[in-house]
């Protein structure tokens, strides 16, 4: 038997030739091929790298994570998030909000959103709606934006209708709700574009609500202004349609008007105002759905980009994105319009379109058409 040689031994070894009885081939040259191979031992140096180093990298990661936790506080309480939604949020580039203090109201946020999607009791919808009421009027100003557009749509969506839940309909729930369209009509002649849209998409949460119809005059006035902003009128037009009736000949007659708007760079004006249609059963507008549920369609349609640069608006085609989102969004709005074409094209989207997503759309739309929708033909 022989000795266990040291690494310095074998160090030594190398550089004066192959031993007596060890395959040169260990050492990059021809030997004896049954020879057993004498191998180095690890160093402390190839400990070190190996294990030691990637140890020290994780500890330091889990440092930071955990610092950040500390600094952010953990997830908050409803309570805590709302007290802290009450105070200032960061500093503010030329668009943007920015810093610990933004990032924490956003995590607020989140957790009121969270706590609404797993249900709330009459009791908490109405101390919701008025904690919410408080901090947009009282603890937010010009310029922070991207918070009052949250607090808007979480507003409206305080008395989002649960089916798995009773009917609330207390005098305090109505009464609630009755402050909140108020609210929501205030903040929709707000000075800033986005705000009025926020206010005005709000109010199609409160579907469902006999409170709610008091905002359609609200939204007829905002679809009919020629002189509004077209993102506002485009999001008054996308609420009338889950707010109004077939009956509500005002309405079918502001958004047939939108619908001739004429102005090729207010398109998406149109496809609004026919997506409202369609959830109110006009039948008329099935040629324009027709369209809006094509691929082929879509991928030849050219639309005015006012955001991209705001400067320099131009026409440009649908990315497939937006094409899923248009194609999704047209399904919603058309899943009851008693057209044999339209729901035929709703089952071919959700058997053949090449998204996954728009197929799970589809399906899911279908599988709730229960009774199945009766069709006319046009």
């Amino acid at each position: 038997m022989t000795d266990l040689p040291m690494p310095s031994d074998v160090a030594k070894a190398d550089a004066a030739g192959p031993p007596p009885g060890v395959a040169a081939e260990v050492h990059g040259g021809r030997g004896n091929p049954n020879a057993e191979a004498v191998g180095e031992p690890p160093s402390v140096k190839m400990v070190v790298r190996l294990f030691v180093i990637p140890l020290i990298i994780v500890a330091l990661a889990v440092g930071v994570m955990f610092l950040i936790s500390l600094m952010a506080g953990g997830t908050p309480s409803m309570e805590e998030a709302l007290e802290r939604l009450k105070r200032p949020g960061g500093n503010r580039t030329a668009e943007w909000l920015i810093g610990p203090a933004s990032k924490q109201r956003y995590m607020d946020a989140k957790t009121i959103v969270d706590r609404m999607k797993a249900g709330m009791g009459e009791a908490e919808r109405v101390k919701l709606a008025s904690d919410l009421t408080d901090i947009l009027q009282n603890h937010t100003r010009d310029g922070e934006g991207e918070i009052r557009h949250f607090l808007l749509l979480a507003l409206g969506r305080t008395w989002q209708l649960d089916p798995s839940q009773p009917e609330m309909n207390s005098d305090a729930a109505r009464s609630s709700r009755a402050r909140v369209l108020d609210v929501l009509s205030r903040y929709a002649d707000d000075k800033e574009v986005a705000t009025r849209k926020a206010a005005l998409l709000a109010t199609v949460y409160l579907a469902g609500h006999p409170e709610a119809r008091r905002a359609i005059p609200l939204l007829v006035r905002k679809l009919s202004d020629g002189k509004e902003d077209l993102d506002v009128r485009m999001a008054a037009a996308t609420a009338l349609g889950p707010l109004a009736t077939p009956q509500d000949a005002e309405v079918i007659s502001a958004l047939e008007t939108a619908m001739r708007d004429g102005d090729a760079r207010n398109a998406e004006l149109e496809w609004s105002s026919a997506l409202s249609l369609a959830q109110l059963g006009q039948t008329e507008v099935a040629p324009t759905i027709l369209k809006l549920l094509s691929r082929e369609e879509l991928a030849q349609m050219r639309y005015y980009d006012r955001e991209s640069d705001p400067r320099n608006p131009s026409y440009r085609a649908l990315n497939d994105q937006e094409q899923q989102r248009i194609l999704i969004n047209t399904m919603i709005g058309a899943q009851k319009l008693p057209v044999p074409e339209v729901q035929q094209q709703l089952r071919n989207l959700a058997e053949k379109d090449p998204s996954p997503r728009v197929r799970a759309a589809g399906r899911e739309l279908l599988a709730r058409q229960s009774p199945a929708v009766p069709v006319v033909t046009p």
